[in-house]
């Protein structure tokens, strides 16, 4: 019994040591949810620690891919820009299809149909796909949402839906500053 009761109290260090890291791994993480242009300074005086801790810490995040990059959240509508949504319900996964993803988005073709990628989501449930982009126009995101229907035609089992998006109210995880706008569209 005695080596169980030393055993326990060898590990409890361990264990707490590790939550606190996890902890430590979250509190950066949502200081650069909140702000990514936080300089590890700011972030280091923010969680009482010094910034060479914060720096190796969010450096072995990017390593890791845990963080995989930083970036702006656009008003695409302040741009005269609309959000759509193409819903796809698609075959089962396979290595032509996987291929033909990875080479539609590695090629960065949707930029030259002057649409902005925001999300392709792979998901689970009624739709397969979930890709959301920015166009200027109708006409555009029409054209966009064509060339992925043409493109995935083999792979899918419904014809996609295209939606298109009213109100933003939370993206990457911020939310929309001006989330008050979402009373101009309740009904006079």
């Amino acid at each position: 019994m005695s080596l169980n009761i030393v055993t326990d109290v060898i590990n409890m260090p361990q264990k707490k040591s590790k939550r606190n890291k996890i902890s430590y791994d979250s509190a950066i993480l949502d200081r650069l949810l909140k702000d990514p242009t936080l300089s590890v300074e700011e972030m280091a005086k923010g969680l009482g620690t010094y910034r060479q801790r914060v720096w190796r810490t969010k450096g072995t995040m990017e390593e890791d891919h845990i963080i995989w990059g930083y970036t702006a959240v656009v008003d695409e509508a302040k741009l005269g820009h609309v959000v759509y949504m193409v819903l796809m319900k698609m075959r089962p996964m396979n290595q032509d299809l996987a291929e033909l993803i990875i080479r539609r988005i590695g090629r960065t073709e949707y930029g030259k149909q002057q649409v902005r990628l925001i999300d392709v989501l792979y998901t689970n449930g009624e739709y397969d796909w979930v890709v959301m982009f920015a166009a200027p126009d109708h006409a555009t995101a029409r054209r966009y949402y064509d060339s992925i229907r043409v493109a995935y035609q083999e792979h899918l089992l419904d014809k996609p839906i295209l939606v298109d998006v009213n109100f933003s109210l939370m993206r990457e995880g911020k939310v929309n500053p001006e989330l008050n706008r979402l009373k101009e569209f309740v009904p006079l």
